[in-house]
């Protein structure tokens, strides 16, 4: 019998040290249909647990039309690799890496007919037919490897705090707008009736490092948790923005056996234990659990080196006028962020994952421009299938910036040569050429990649000759083209700047969809309590001290580190509209409410 637990996305992740097997004839392997618990469902995935294991199984769905024709198993691999050969690069082992499963496609049918009574009505238009699928262990729960000896346990339950943090960093320049991206949402979120109310959480009170900031950060996430919040007990969720639980009742039960509060409320009105709660979550959220030293150095990490006009709009496609208009009503309502902030703690969940936006943050305006020049030439294998032929390497720093000579090596074997190239695809990535540092001192000893439509291309001596012109509206320039011997050092020139750009193109929506990742990603922090007379036996990097009466034993993972699709660009971009649209249109209603008050108030005391 399946158990069902409604929770709308779950969090897992695997182990870093499992090997990623890229075998193309995995048999099939049982489903435990009965043994399955329901964990809830996405837009893109639906997630089980399998309880006795301790594993979670993540389907991927997909619309009747839209199957995958290999069952998945690109999508899996692609998951995987990025997992392994990128995010962790940045994550170190707040990252695990997931298990490729294959299941066969009748059990997977008679699971689908089994659950879909219980899904929800708005899901069952996308339904589960990939045979590939990821398996990961259950992040609502400590690692196996705390776990045993249960004697140093006070407790029997085992609490998990599920929180998404969001974008955490702006750069300099595009801080002049007062609210960050999560918080100008909440005006399209509330315009969209999808909130009743806007939530005072900020992600730049959480990472700012400064504990006041953070702890007030995250008592705003348990009064208003929206998506972002969710707590778990032994697996199952017990408080989130639909939980029908009384948040006292969990925080009771979660920290009254250390009877470190007598009182009901706190002074504020809250309930107890909301101290304990933000000084474990803050704990967790600053403590250095990983200690891989990483390459990090954004100049390695950040090849496209954008220069962005002094004024190009900061964060939405908008008339200045419109632009300056938001910036003046948001002031006069009264919401503006704060975007200072301390260090934090180096090794620590959000510094890596502030990091992680940081070295890959790329103008959203400017990833729109190009995408809207390729979109109908750009797929998601033209963004990540020559990277995952990259498998040697580790950080995703080094595969950035070794990038173009691995495709090099990959795609033309000896400069000499004379190839002929068909290409049946929409769009791919191969290398242009390989040029001299010392032939140009604007240039560096490296191969660049350019983006071609299906054209034959000639590759003579390294260098690409083409009649073709490619669709892709770039100034509507030939970008390779014959000429006369009297002219190929120039033809030459520009053939070398075009392919740069081009290069630029590409690795830009690479690091802008990385970004992207690490802005959605989840951290899930799992705690069990300890007896402080035991406190020797458990590793010391894992324990965390309340008082002298509450330890807990603690681990840390990031999750949804999934690969973004090249075309959520498009959907990155309508929402950044309709936020724009949303501050201004409820900014002039706070603006007109506040003059009627004003004029009212001044009527009344004529």
């Amino acid at each position: 019998m399946i158990t069902f637990f409604e929770n709308d996305d779950c969090f897992f992740g695997g182990n870093l040290e499992e090997d990623l097997s890229f075998e193309t004839n995995l048999f099939p392997t049982t489903l435990p249909v009965e043994d399955m618990i329901y964990k809830g469902e996405g837009n893109a995935n639906i997630v089980f647990a399998l309880p006795h294991e301790r594993r979670a199984i993540r389907f991927r769905k997909s619309l009747p039309g839209e199957v995958s024709p290999d069952g998945g198993k690109t999508r899996a691999q692609r998951e995987v690799w990025y997992a392994r050969n990128v995010v962790s690069g940045f994550l170190g082992s707040y990252a695990q890496i997931p298990e490729i499963v294959r299941y066969d496609a009748a059990d997977i049918a008679k699971l689908s007919d089994v659950i879909r009574p219980h899904r929800p009505e708005k899901r069952r238009h996308k339904i589960i037919a990939d045979t590939y699928v990821t398996k990961f262990p259950d992040y609502t729960f400590l690692d196996l490897r705390l776990e045993v000896d249960q004697t140093v346990f006070r407790s029997r339950s085992t609490f998990c705090v599920e929180i998404k943090p969001k974008q955490g960093y702006l750069p300099k320049a595009e801080q002049r707008f007062p609210g960050c991206p999560y918080c100008l949402n909440q005006y399209a979120k509330l315009r969209k009736r999808d909130i009743a109310a806007r939530s005072k959480y900020c992600p730049f009170e959480l990472f700012s490092g400064v504990e006041a900031r953070m702890k007030a950060a995250v008592k705003e996430l348990l009064r208003s948790p929206q998506n972002n919040l969710r707590i778990f007990k032994d697996g199952v969720v017990v408080y989130n923005q639909e939980s029908p639980n009384d948040l006292e009742d969990v925080l009771n039960e979660w920290f009254g056996s250390a009877m470190t509060t007598t009182t009901t409320t706190t002074s504020s009105g809250q309930p107890r234990h909301v101290d304990e709660f933000c000084n474990l979550v803050c704990a967790a959220l600053t403590r250095p659990f990983a200690q891989e030293q990483l390459d990090e150095s954004p100049a390695a990490c950040y090849p496209c080196n954008l220069l962005l006009s002094a004024n190009q709009v900061p964060t939405f496609c908008a008339e200045p006028d419109a632009v300056a208009r938001a910036e003046r009503y948001l002031r006069l309502a009264g919401k503006i962020c704060n975007f200072d902030s301390d260090e934090l703690p180096r090794n620590s969940v959000l510094e890596r994952i502030r990091n992680m936006q940081r070295l890959s943050y790329v103008n959203t305006n400017y990833v729109y421009g190009i995408y809207s020049d390729f979109a109908l030439l750009l797929n998601d294998d033209t963004i990540y299938s020559d990277l995952m032929e990259l498998r040697d390497e580790t950080h995703a720093s080094t595969i950035f910036r070794a990038l173009p000579d691995k495709l090099t090596n990959a795609v033309i074997q000896k400069k000499e040569d004379i190839k002929e190239i068909n290409s049946e695809a929409l769009l791919e990535s191969t290398v242009a050429r390989e040029y001299d540092d010392n032939s140009n001192g604007n240039h560096n000893a490296s191969s660049e990649c350019i983006l071609s439509t299906n054209v034959k291309r000639i590759v003579v001596n390294g260098d690409f000759a083409s009649q073709t012109e490619i669709s892709a509206n770039l100034d509507s320039r030939r970008l390779f083209h014959r000429n006369t011997s009297l002219h190929n050092q120039r033809t030459n020139d520009e053939q070398e700047a075009n392919m740069q750009i081009i290069t630029k193109h590409l690795s830009t929506l690479r690091m802008y969809l990385l970004f992207a990742t690490a802005r959605d990603c989840s951290i899930l922090m799992t705690f069990r309590e300890l007896h402080p007379k035991n406190l020797s036996k458990v590793p010391v990097e894992n324990t965390i001290k309340l008082s002298e009466q509450l330890y807990f034993l603690s681990s840390v993972r990031v999750s949804d580190l999934d690969p973004k699709s090249v075309h959520s660009i498009e959907k990155h971009r309508q929402r950044d509209v309709d936020v724009f649209d949303s501050v201004i249109s409820l900014s002039k209603d706070i603006l007109s409410k506040s003059i009627y008050d004003c004029q009212r108030s001044g009527a009344s005391t004529v």
